[in-house]
């Protein structure tokens, strides 16, 4: 089914993109550099003198298609309004340039986020994996970002996980920016809720004690609390993503299939 309208927002200062994002929907399938592809695609592409990442979302539920037009907006339009907010606290996110969303017959299609393509050296992912030099270095310096320029700010990101972090070196430090906004909350975040942030690391114990130590001194807290409590989360976030798999995996058949052998 085809777009019977288009909706989208443009980030003042890049209105000579304009016709290219009304186009996006069409533009996107045959154009720009794919790199990334799952359940959503991103693609980098030059434009009017820009340098753009582009994330496609896929086309969500019946009930979704619907809820993102009347009730929620989309998963783009989320991901552009909470970047402005994120750079108004002062946090670092790509800059956000436009949204588009697709509709046909009152349900979303398809919608695309627009921001300017960050350049990075390394994920968080990469630095968690052993990839990365200076690991400890990084991790003690990501903890002091994650407590002075998100949760001090109010800033609680609902998927922070490693891939999220994009992480640039300047010198002796690491400039961090964080990525995929459509699921944030914009709450006072106190000590424990800070520490369940770190649940999604899927990381060692001895880098989760290392993480939830320094989260605590810069809280005040004692070491020993934090670390238990982020063990603690750690160990739910795991138990929940294997009962997740599992079921997935009972839904394909894999599950039926060997209670039957």
């Amino acid at each position: 089914m085809m777009c019977t309208k288009i909706q989208y927002k443009i980030t003042p200062g890049y209105e000579a993109l304009k016709e290219w994002v009304r186009n996006l929907p069409d533009y996107f399938p045959d154009h720009g550099t794919s790199i990334f592809k799952d359940r959503n695609e991103v693609k980098v592409f030059e434009e009017a003198g820009f340098e753009l990442n582009v994330k496609a979302f896929k086309l969500p539920n019946l009930v979704n298609r619907y809820a993102y037009v009347h009730l929620r907006g989309s998963k783009a339009a989320r991901s552009f309004q909470n970047a402005r907010r994120f750079l108004d606290a002062g946090a670092s996110t790509p800059v956000p340039v436009a949204y588009v969303e697709c509709l046909a017959n009152g349900k979303l299609r398809e919608s695309f986020y627009v921001s300017l393509n960050d350049r990075n050296d390394f994920t968080l992912r990469d630095v968690l994996n052993n990839l990365i030099p200076d690991k400890q270095n990084i991790l003690v310096q990501w903890v002091h970002f994650t407590w002075s320029h998100l949760h001090r700010q109010g800033i609680y990101h609902l998927d922070y996980s490693p891939g999220n972090t994009l992480i640039r070196k300047e010198g002796d430090q690491y400039h961090f920016a964080v990525v995929d906004l459509n699921r944030m909350k914009f709450i006072p975040v106190g000590f424990e809720q800070g520490i369940q942030n770190f649940r999604q690391l899927d990381t060692d114990e001895e880098t989760l004690r290392l993480i939830a130590s320094e989260y605590a001194a810069l809280c005040g807290k004692p070491a020993e609390k934090a670390i238990n409590l982020l063990l603690k989360f750690d160990r739910s976030n795991k138990a929940y993503r294997q009962r997740k798999g599992n079921f997935k995996r009972w839904i394909r058949g894999e599950g039926r299939k060997k209670r039957e052998t």
